[in-house]
């Protein structure tokens, strides 16, 4: 934190030591012994006039810039004289030395001395402050300008210190500075700069536009302000002072390309471009401008697909011009992603792990493609690798356990998922793969403890109150729990097949066939009926009493799931 102080100039030639200081001689010294009254002022006076040139003979070292000297003869003149000008003169001058703990010890005696002596406080607080007590400079200076409220670089010194604990005041002290000084430069920037820094985007632009009319030509400022107008949404004045600023200089690559980017938020998509190409156009433009106008028009391609192509084009030409950098390949596997060429996507998020792989976003995201893909066993020989790039990522637990699910491996997968869990126990797609695979190992004092602690996170989440409550209704237990949680799945997603069953089969196990029928009917009209709500249907045609339905359903998810022995013999049967 940059804090402006006042530096004092001793009158070394006018010195006058303070009255009533008192002295401090050896014990020895002769001066001590009883003398006659007119010896003991003749004594005085020599002391003091000694002290004097002492005094003298130091600030003439300082003057000169030696200070290790001058230390030396106010250290003599203190032999002579306890006075507070002597203590000031050699905290500075310990100070300037870089010796704070000396610097402070004299500091506090000169203050001690002297306490109504703002200057002497001054130095003080400039000592706490190269020694960070920024609290111990603040006492001092609210002293001060309780001595002397006039003091406005003071206050200003005081405000600064005052940002980081009481901003509002420091803004307070700020805009009275300003009232009570005028257009003060360092004043506004000070206020504009924390008006900033609080989000008051508008009081902030306010001091920078009176700082442009004390510096019109201050471009640094201009770009500032139209940031500050741009994060307000005032875009567009944001836009007419860059504009202005083109027009005096139209080589200006970072403005040219702010306002082609401001532009493009406002849909003025035909001038943004014909910024963007002037700079492409550009030979001096830099692979990292191409990357920021790359990155604008993918931005902006969520809303506008046209601009995607020209965002592929720029990415494209820069895997050339710059192979190394891995953002490059980011952008080219989003791309891929939104065209839907998943294999393409998979390659450049890859090619991002070899770059930068220490990245753990792309290697979620090529994890992450392959499986949703069904490509289990790639997606576990990548994270085998991310995992000891990167071991304290959940995200690559995560999915190594989801794989291990996917492939049958539930004792493995539970592994996974409890190292996922340890590092991000909060989060509920981890606290809801591991429960539901707890559930299918009969682990059911965990899986029910997972579930319990998800719902403290998110009570209104669907899959959690799905998968807990069909886990109970499979136990039989907290039926009417378990139909209130299911209830509010199936609100929340009236369509999902796996919640209309799993509602369908707590009314099954409640006894109400009919309200069974009625939801799990609706769930196996859905695509891609799974083989055991198949199996639930049959299961509640044969309780209402439908034998050739309930076969009929039996048969079906059997077709499904071939390897269910238990199913084939209730189509011998002929019922459950």
């Amino acid at each position: 934190m940059k804090v402006v102080h006042i530096k004092i100039a001793l009158a070394c030639s006018a010195l006058a030591f303070a009255a009533g200081c008192g002295t401090s001689q050896p014990a020895n010294d002769p001066a001590n012994r009883p003398v006659p009254a007119p010896q003991v002022h003749q004594q005085e006076r020599i002391r003091s006039e000694r002290a004097l040139m002492s005094f003298i003979n130091g600030c003439a070292h300082d003057a000169k810039g030696e200070y290790a000297e001058a230390i030396l003869e106010f250290q003599d003149a203190l032999q002579f004289e306890r006075n507070a000008a002597i203590y000031f003169a050699l905290s500075r001058d310990y100070l300037l030395l870089n010796k704070p703990a000396k610097a402070a010890e004299f500091g506090r005696e000169a203050v001690q001395l002297d306490p109504g002596n703002p200057a002497y406080r001054e130095n003080l607080a400039a000592v706490y402050l190269a020694t960070f007590q920024q609290e111990s400079a603040v006492r001092e200076y609210e002293v001060i300008v309780a001595i002397d409220s006039t003091r406005w670089l003071t206050w200003f010194n005081l405000a600064r210190l005052y940002q980081p604990t009481k901003p509002l005041r420091s803004l307070e002290i700020y805009e009275k500075l300003l009232d009570r000084n005028g257009e003060e430069w360092e004043v506004l920037l000070a206020a504009a700069e924390l008006y900033n820094s609080l989000g008051k985007h508008k009081e902030a632009a306010e001091k920078y536009r009176r700082l442009l009319d004390l510096d019109p030509n201050n471009r640094p400022l201009q770009r500032q302000l139209a940031e500050l107008y741009s994060r307000s949404g005032n875009n567009e004045e944001a836009i007419k002072i860059l504009e202005k600023m083109i027009e005096v200089d139209e080589h200006d690559v970072e403005v040219t390309v702010g306002l082609a980017e401001l532009h493009l938020s406002r849909n003025h998509t035909e001038r943004a471009l014909q910024l963007f190409d002037k700079v492409l156009a550009l030979s001096s433009a830099s692979a990292e401008v191409k990357l920021r106008i790359g990155v604008a028009l993918f931005t902006q391609a969520q809303k506008d697909s046209t601009l995607l192509p020209r965002a592929k084009t720029i990415f494209e030409q820069l895997s050339t011009s710059a192979p190394r950098d891995w953002r490059v390949y980011w952008y080219l596997g989003g791309i891929a992603g939104l065209q839907h060429q998943d294999s393409l996507a998979a390659k450049y998020f890859e090619r991002v792990t070899q770059l930068d792989e220490r990245n753990g976003d792309a290697w979620w995201f090529v994890g992450s493609g392959y499986f949703d893909r069904g490509n289990y066993q790639k997606v576990l020989d990548l994270m085998a690798t991310a995992q000891k790039i990167l071991p304290n990522d959940f995200r690559v637990h995560l999915l190594i356990g989801l794989a291990y699910t996917r492939t049958e491996q539930p004792e493995k997968a539970a592994a996974a998922l409890e190292i996922a869990y340890k590092l991000n126990p909060k989060d509920l797609n981890i606290l809801s793969s591991l429960a539901l695979t707890y559930d299918g190992l009969k682990r059911f004092q965990d899986s029910d403890r997972l579930y319990e602690e998800a719902l403290k996170l998110d009570s209104t989440n669907a899959l959690i109150l799905n998968n807990y409550s069909y886990s109970l209704a499979e136990r039989g237990l907290q039926l009417e729990r378990a139909l209130s949680m299911a209830t509010k799945a199936v609100a929340a997603e009236p369509e999902n097949p796996s919640y209309l069953d799993t509602i369908g089969w707590i009314y099954f196990r409640l006894g109400q066939y009919d309200r069974a029928a009625s939801h799990i009917e609706h769930a196996v009209e859905k695509d891609k009926a799974s083989s055991v709500v198949v199996e639930h249907l049959g299961d509640v045609y044969s309780k209402l009493g439908k034998r050739e339905k309930a076969v009929k359903m039996w048969q079906k998810a059997l077709e499904l799931n071939p390897k269910n022995t238990a199913l084939r013999e209730k189509i011998d049967r002929g019922t459950l």
